[in-house]
Order: structure tokens, then sequence, then C-alpha cells
């Protein structure tokens, strides 16, 4: 059986064990991923946080009722003295054996009270209103958050999936390289028994096989990393075979210019930022309201448990105010920190903007450049897989020597891996740029 052959069917054994395994897509590889992230439920808990708030902002507005009781034991039975001297005039000598004053209690010892009140704002010049914008804004950032955890996350699990099938082929192509050099020493060990090639032909042979079995340990560690890398993402045992199916995306079709636009209308870090700010230039619109009148309604019912009272119980109603004239510059600074937050958001946001359009830029130049890489690259293999036999033809009827087979079988490897190289890097490159313009 000629090297050839033996390396087709090598081949073909490797992709016969990969196919034993079920094929997973890159849909069902995301779907996978988005149920185990810790880092997406962080992010779906940081929305629910963002929707209380908002719902807070919104109880805020509404009426509040507050209710407290006590009970106290005094050391002394409060009293009050009375003047009962002019009760006692004009009774003549009577009076002067009447006393001129009474002591009365006025509660028992042991004391107890309760009281109600219903509050509700009237007037806050705005207060409450900027706080719900403020709260409202600030989930919509919390989404657009997670919509980019979410990217992010499908991002590298794109990543992660074509670098276990570079990783699969590296090791194929490093398997081929060394079954064909082994069937190459085979060769030479055959010319130089027969005296036709020098003993430094079965040293050189001997140690490009060497060379070629530690290419081929570390492509077989490097494919084993790649899973576990790969599983984790997928909230998998590190160890469990890794079988993601071959894939080959379409190129984007849209010019630069259209895709820049798309960009800057769907990253949802763009409009997280935007959200941010808004949010944050309510929240300082609300704290400039508090040097405003802030007026409410209440009603209050109070009770104390007085034996000596007619009525022990008391209810009221009305309107309070409440107006900060002079805080010695408080609120103003307070309103002035918000604000120079919300400004430095929007610095943070025009920046991104200039980010994101580079990132668009960059993963289109990679993807056109995959693309004419894949091109040349299977010229390439048709080409080394030629020039591979022609040198082991010419070395057997000693017209080349050793050097030249083994770079011929060298180059034949590196055109292997240059081609499914290219093929990965572009559907990665694909990936990248639907990540770019906010569309993964």
């Amino acid at each position: 059986m000629t090297w050839l052959a033996k390396s087709c069917w090598l081949a073909c054994g490797l992709g016969l064990v990969a196919s034993m395994a079920a094929a997973e897509s890159l849909q069902q590889a995301w779907q996978q991923a988005e149920q185990a992230s810790n880092a997406l439920r962080a992010e779906a808990r940081k929305v629910g946080a963002a929707q209380q708030q908002e719902a807070a902002s919104h109880a805020a507005a509404g009426p509040a009722l507050t209710v407290d009781a006590g009970v106290s034991q005094l050391d002394s039975t409060p009293t009050a003295r009375l003047d009962i001297s002019p009760l006692t005039q004009g009774l003549g000598a009577l009076a002067a054996r009447l006393p001129s004053t009474v002591d009365a209690p006025l509660s028992e010892r042991d004391v107890r009270f309760a009281n109600a009140r219903l509050s509700l704002p009237l007037y806050t010049g705005g207060k409450l209103t900027a706080l719900q914008q403020a709260a409202a804004a600030a989930t919509d950032a919390s989404r657009y958050a997670q919509d980019t955890a979410r990217q992010e996350l499908k991002l590298q699990v794109a990543e992660a999936y074509f670098n276990v099938l570079r990783a699969r082929h590296a090791a194929t192509v490093a398997e081929q390289y060394l079954a064909s050099l082994q069937s190459y020493q085979r060769d030479v060990n055959n010319f130089f028994r027969k005296g036709v090639v020098a003993r430094g032909d079965v040293l050189g042979a001997e140690l490009a096989v060497a060379d070629a079995r530690q290419k081929q340990i570390v492509a077989a560690e490097a494919e084993s990393l790649s899973q576990a890398a790969y599983n984790r993402l997928l909230g998998r045992d590190f160890n469990q075979p890794a079988a993601p199916d071959e894939l080959a995306l379409p190129a984007e079709q849209r010019a630069l210019p259209q895709l820049r636009a798309e960009a800057l209308r769907q990253r949802p870090e763009l409009a997280g930022l935007a959200e941010w700010s808004s949010s944050l230039q309510a929240s300082a619109r609300s704290v400039r309201a508090e040097s405003l009148p802030q007026v409410g309604a209440y009603a209050a019912y109070s009770y104390l448990n007085n034996p000596y009272l007619v009525n022990k119980g008391v209810g009221s109603v009305g309107v309070g105010l409440s107006w900060s004239l002079f805080d010695s510059g408080l609120i103003r600074a307070r309103a002035g920190s918000v604000s120079e937050q919300a400004m430095a958001v929007d610095e943070q946001l025009r920046d991104a903007q200039s980010l994101i359009q580079l990132d668009v830029q960059r993963s289109y130049s990679q993807q056109v450049e995959a693309a004419a890489r894949i091109t040349v690259a299977e010229a390439a293999v048709q080409s080394a897989d030629a020039y591979l036999a022609i040198q082991r033809d010419r070395y057997r009827n000693g017209l080349a020597n050793q050097t030249e087979v083994l770079a011929a079988e060298a180059r034949r490897a590196d055109s292997q891996r240059n081609l499914f190289n290219a093929r990965y890097d572009h559907a990665l490159a694909v990936v990248r740029l639907q990540r770019a313009i906010g569309e993964l």
C-alpha cells in the first residue's frame, strides 16, 4: 500500500470516528450556552433589580399609610395644680378653711397611645416624575446590557466552536503528516538495505518522524484543551467529547458604509449608554426639584388611653408644605455631580461609536481576507499533493535528495493547515461582523 493510499485511509478513519458522535450545530451550541451561562443569569437579575427600582419610583408618588403605637410607664402620675381661690371668694370665714389650690391628675402612670397617618404628595416640583424617568431609563439600559452580554457569549461560543474544528483538523493533518513520513521512512529503510541510499538518509528519516510525532502530540493536546474550553461555555464536563458540525457561513454582501450605519443603529452598547445618560440626567432633575416647594395632603388619627379625656381618639386632615430655602448649596452641588456623570457617559458614548465603526471595518476586512485566502489555499493543496508525489518518485529514482522530499512533506502539511485555517477564519469573521453590527 502506498503512502498516499494509507493517508487517505487514515483520514477516512478519523472522519468516521468523528461522525460517530452526534454532530452539534452552532445554533444548538448557542442555545445550550445561554441556558448554562451564569453571566446571563446575573444580567437577568440586574434587569429584575432595575424593574423593582422602577416600581419603587412609581410607588413613591402614591399614598402612604404609617402607624405607630407605644406603651409607657411614668415614674409619677402627671398632675396639674389648679388655683381655686377665685371660687372661695365671698365665703367669708369659710374661705379661710378651704385650700386655695387643688392637685388634679392628668393621666395615669401607665400610658398607651397609637397614631395612624395617611399621606399623599400633591406637588414635588417634578421630583417624582424625574425619578420615574430615571428608573425607566435605567431599566432600559440594563436590558441593553443583557443583550450585550448575550451577544458576547454567542461570540465566545462561536470562537470556541471553530477552535474545536480547527484543532480537530490540525490533529488530523498531524496524523497524516506522521503517517506519510512513516511510510517514507519504510521506503528509505528498504532502499538502505538494498544499498541505494546512504545511512544519513535513514537517520534523516528517523529525525523527521520523531519531529512529526512531537507535532502530533502537541496537536492532540491542543484538541483536548479546545474541547474543554468549549464544554465550559456550554456547562458540560470538561472531558466530554465535543462534536461541532462543519459549518460554512455565507459572506456578508452589504457594503461597508451600510454596515457601519447598521452598527450605529443596532449595537446594544450604544443604546445602553444613551439610556444610562438619560437616567443620570433625569436623576439630576430630581435632585434640583428638592429646592422647590414640596406639598402634600394628609389624614391622621391619634388615640391616647387616658381615662381623664372625654375623647380618647382625635382625627385630623390637612395640607402641609416643606420648602428648603437655603442649604448652603447642598442641592446644587448634588445635582451638579450627577450632571457631570451624565456628561461623562456622553463622552463614553461618542468614543464607543468610533470604536464600533473600527470594529466593523476590522471584521469586514478579515472576512474579505479569509475569502481570498481560501481560494489560494485550495489551489496550494492541489499543487502540494502533486509536488510531493513528484518528489517521492524522483527520490525513488535517485533524482532528488532527502531534503527535497522532506520539504515537500512539510509544504503539503502547511498547505492543508492554511486551507482549514482560512475556512474557519472566514466563518469566524462572518460571526464577528454580525456581532460588530449588532445582529448576532
